[in-house]
């Protein structure tokens, strides 16, 4: 199976026409808040490293910890390990 960047992820999910990125949510590392959750509509900007997001926030790439795709887990990080957990058919 080959292994996608989160850029990837978030690319197919915002211009595959089987997807709507408004029912994204991704959940991040929020130091020293812990875990939040934004949703996908906040996002600018897929840069290679980080989301930017219109509020002017910029949030790496490796502090995301899972998407999820209206409401249920699409991808996450568990223990390091990436791990595609649902495919939309479409």
């Amino acid at each position: 199976m080959k292994k996608y960047s989160i850029r990837d992820i978030l690319n197919k999910l915002k211009w595959h026409p089987s997807y709507n990125f408004e029912k994204i949510s991704i959940l991040f590392v929020d130091r020293p808040i812990g875990v939040s959750e934004i949703n996908a509509g906040e996002i600018e900007e897929i840069g290679h490293k980080f989301i930017y997001l219109h509020s002017g926030v910029a949030i790496p790439m490796h502090r995301i910890v899972e998407i999820k795709y209206d409401g249920k887990t699409y991808w996450r990080r568990n223990n390091g390990v990436e791990e595609q957990v649902e495919e939309k058919d479409g």
